[in-house]
């Protein structure tokens, strides 16, 4: 049996709920569809979704038809509710595109149009009442044509192979030659959307829906999924109890009850959602959508196993609104409600202003808004307002530029020079590192990457989030003794905030594109007013004396322009609008000036660096920062940087550290040999104790370096690590010397960190934000007294770091030879 996933995606009221209630019946799963206006549609349950006759929150249905198991994934259709819409393509095998035959493609139509095409899924579009359109298919197909693609083919057409092969070469060649098209070329070329098959119907008389659901079957075929376990999460929720729910798509290998997902979280449950109800599974296949029990710390978004994170969505909120409390109640109490609420649903971006303990969310619009103060009332018992406080302008860059940034106040070092450039409209941020490992350990470069896309930032323009560029990591350095992994995100935040404020700036606004129909006697009336709202337009005549406007136009000028439409139409005008992207303000240094953010005064976000003078730190403004930089380009032109490499030795870095103040205490001078007679006899009296061995690991360094793991390679790293801790077990049971194992676990999310012992032998992980380097070094300070101390690692700059501290290095090859010689010395004892 195949899998198939299948998001069900339409423009509000174009009967999608109905579509759904239709296929349901045709599976055998209902009996008796449900209708909206009824309030008794199977997926439509929440009580809101009932009380509005809309979607609001992703749905699933699972149901067997013919040879398929099919997951349904019902999509909020309005588009205040796009990113809630959004989030299930990323696990879509296919989509059905639903469109209203009275009306034809509508704006979100065409908004829902891109975001498939830009996820890059197949999709069936369904044009349905057709019983009541006054519409032939012959226009709405050619509608569908001119406004989504022209590789539209109807199944039902006597040419269907004919219009199939119109769509492609390759296609076209093979139809030439035989007269006909074998099933597996048109499955694959539907695959991969080189065309789009059409249906007419209708879904209330259950008129089409059937043949869809055939069509769906004979044109997916499942793929060759990996046997290696991978998943994505699309969902959060709770249940009636108040659990925590994770839903995910399974894509490699399976799944059982009790299986860790991570090194921290581990599944509890495993559920099949169909509708309100669940069952229970005890496995979980490739190609499934389930939820998880028991997963607490997992974000939407976020790959596990194999698989990478999602992308940033393509469709944000623009509007800012202030959060109005009641009288007597504390912000922090409701920062609690909507924190658990932006799990649920990102897009919010709930934020606090710590002095005033003002709340600012992001919203979609007035439906979404009614929506969150209905759940809110409900978690808390509190009624909320929320007043409108502007539209969320961005930033971004004319020209490339180079950004520096310093931080060095006493006993803390580092400095980060970035490269900024602007891209193209609706790329949004891009991060990267173009620098040598012998410039900078790349545990160093890992970290201000992480630093970059950790922390949303702001432009000096109005203190709006930054887009469109591309960031990268050009130079860097760090002190062998004094740099601390905070002391990189200071110098990177420094560095972007610099280097923008030595760019030329460009507001962004969000613009809508819109349609709007008038009688031809008010064309005069919606001319005027959209040119005022600074709105770029063309004009079609429909006949029937109605003139359709359509363009794009700033969401500031254009917001609620609905209801005048309505008024000075009497009614007889229709307007419809969806976010279009961010365009240049056309009044930037006004609305700058409204606006008055001043860069220098937000602290929070400094523009300048720190300097070590005399022993104290200094602060030095943006414009005269690059003169202190302890790096310099070698031309100021081209900004390009000298890289110049050393190899030392040991004894070559031990003099370094003696010389610059590195040692820790002095050494004894050494007395003079003298020539003397040897008593075998005599005792050697006031020795000092010996200090017992202390050997420190650097796991993953071994894992990526020793010759016998490398055979699991990336896909099986736990049981590479499983395979290194019974080896170093082994190891420490033979030398009964103290071991620590210590591996890195600084990107896991919400990671505690922990330890335990093996036998003899010490294992850590360490907590997010901490490396190992780090964690290592500040072992090696701590048990410096009470051990002779080893630390085997391949890193060049934590090498460095521990001689500071008087500790011996060991190489990953040596440590591998003594490990495999031991363990081979063992075995030969127990099998003489």
């Amino acid at each position: 049996m195949k899998y198939i996933t299948v998001g069900i995606l339409a423009h509000v009221d174009a009967g999608k709920t109905t579509t759904i209630e239709s296929m349901l019946v045709n599976a055998g799963l209902l009996k008796k569809a449900g209708r909206v206006d009824h309030q008794d549609a199977f997926l439509d349950y929440d009580a809101q979704e009932r009380d509005r006759g809309i979607t609001i929150y992703s749905k699933e249905a699972s149901f067997n038809y013919k040879d398929a198991q099919i997951f349904l994934i019902d999509t909020p259709g309005h588009i205040d509710f796009s990113s809630e819409m959004e989030r299930t393509l990323g696990i879509l095998d296919l989509a059905v595109l639903i469109i209203n035959g009275q009306d034809g493609v509508q704006s979100h139509t065409e908004t829902i149009w891109k975001c498939l095409e830009s996820y890059h899924i197949p999709v069936i579009v369904f044009i349905n009442k057709m019983d009541i359109s006054y519409h032939s298919p012959e226009e709405l197909l050619q509608d569908l044509e001119d406004r989504c693609s022209p590789h539209m083919a109807v199944p039902s057409a006597d040419d269907f192979e004919e219009q199939v092969s119109l769509c492609d070469d390759t296609l076209l060649d093979a139809y030439m030659e035989n007269g006909s098209l074998a099933q597996e070329m048109i499955q694959e070329a539907f695959l991969q959307r080189k065309f789009f098959p059409v249906f007419f119907g209708s879904a209330l008389k259950n008129n089409g829906v059937k043949e869809l659901m055939d069509q769906m079957i004979r044109l997916f075929e499942s793929p060759l999924y990996s046997s290696e376990f991978g998943a994505r999460i699309f969902k959060i929720t709770k249940d009636e109890q108040g659990n925590r729910l994770t839903y995910i798509k399974i894509t490699g290998g399976s799944l059982k009850p009790k299986q860790k997902i991570s090194e921290t979280e581990k599944v509890d449950q495993i559920r099949l959602y169909n509708g309100p109800s669940y069952q229970l599974l005890s496995q979980a296949q490739a190609g499934m959508v389930v939820a998880l029990k028991g997963i607490e710390h997992a974000e939407i978004g976020q790959g596990l196993g194999f698989e990478k994170d999602s992308p940033p969505p393509m469709l944000n909120a623009y509007l800012n609104y202030r959060l109005l409390l009641p009288q007597g109640v504390d912000p922090l109490e409701i920062k609690d409600i909507l924190d658990q609420l932006a799990n649920e649903d990102p897009s919010l971006q709930i934020e606090m202003n710590e002095n005033t303990h003002q709340i600012s969310l992001r919203l979609m619009g007035d439906i979404q808004m009614e929506v969150l103060q209905k759940r809110i009332e409900t978690l808390s018992g509190i009624s909320v307002g929320f007043g409108l406080d502007r539209v969320l302008y961005k930033e971004t860059i004319k020209a490339p530029v180079i950004g520096m940034g310093h931080f060095e106040p006493l006993r803390h070092y580092a400095e980060v020079h970035l490269r900024l450039e602007p891209l193209a409209r609706g790329k949004g941020l891009q991060f990267e590192a173009d620098l040598s490992s012998d410039d900078l350990a790349l545990n160093w470069q890992r970290l201000i990457l992480t630093h970059l896309k950790e922390k949303r930032h702001r432009g000096v323009l109005t203190g709006s989030p930054i887009t469109d560029m591309k960031i990268t990591l050009i130079a860097g350095k760090s002190h062998l003794k004094h740099t601390e992994g905070g002391d990189f995100r200071q110098a990177t935040y420094r560095a972007v905030r610099q280097g923008l404020k030595m760019a030329e700036s460009i507001l962004l606004e969000p613009y809508y594109r819109f349609t709007l129909q008038v009688p031809s006697s008010r064309l005069s009336k919606a001319l005027f007013d959209l040119e005022s709202r600074q709105a770029e337009v063309k004009i079609e005549d429909l006949g029937n004396e109605t003139m359709e406007i359509s363009g794009k136009g700033p969401v500031r000028t254009l917001m609620n322009y609905q209801n005048e439409v309505m008024a000075y139409t009497r009614g007889a005008g229709r307007y419809s609008c969806v976010l279009d992207g961010y365009y240049p303000c056309a009044e930037q240094e006004k609305i700058v000036k409204e606006i008055g953010y001043d860069s220098e005064a937000d602290l929070k976000n400094p523009t300048g660096s720190i300097f070590c003078f005399h022993g104290s730190g200094t602060y030095i403004p943006y414009d005269e920062v690059a003169e202190y930089m302890h790096i310099q380009p070698k031309s100021q032109k081209e900004h390009s940087y000298q890289r110049v490499r050393h190899t030392v030795n040991e004894e070559e870095l031990k003099n370094v550290f003696n010389t610059l103040g590195g040692k820790n205490k002095r050494e004894e001078k050494k007395p003079k040999k003298i020539k003397r007679k040897i008593d075998l006899n005599e005792q050697k009296v006031n020795s000092e104790p010996k200090k017992e061995e202390c050997l420190i690991i650097d796991g993953y360094n071994m894992i990526f370096s020793w010759n016998s793991l490398r055979s699991f390679g990336n896909s099986k790293i736990d049981l590479a690590r499983d395979a290194l801790i019974d080896q170093i077990s082994n190891f420490q049971g033979y030398r009964q010397i103290k071991i620590l194992l210590v591996f890195d676990g600084w990107r896991l999310p919400h990671n505690i960190g922990s330890s335990f012992r093996q036998g003899g032998l010490d294992i850590v992980y360490t907590r997010t934000g901490q490396s190992a380097d780090q964690y290592i070094e500040r072992k090696v300070h701590e048990l410096k007294g009470k051990y002779r101390i080893t630390v085997a690692t391949g890193d060049g700059l934590i090498q460095n770091a521990i001689l500071a501290n008087g500790a011996r290095r060991m190489s990953n090859t040596e440590l591998e030879s003594q490990v495999l010689s031991v363990n081979k010395k063992a075995l030969s004892h127990l099998n003489p």
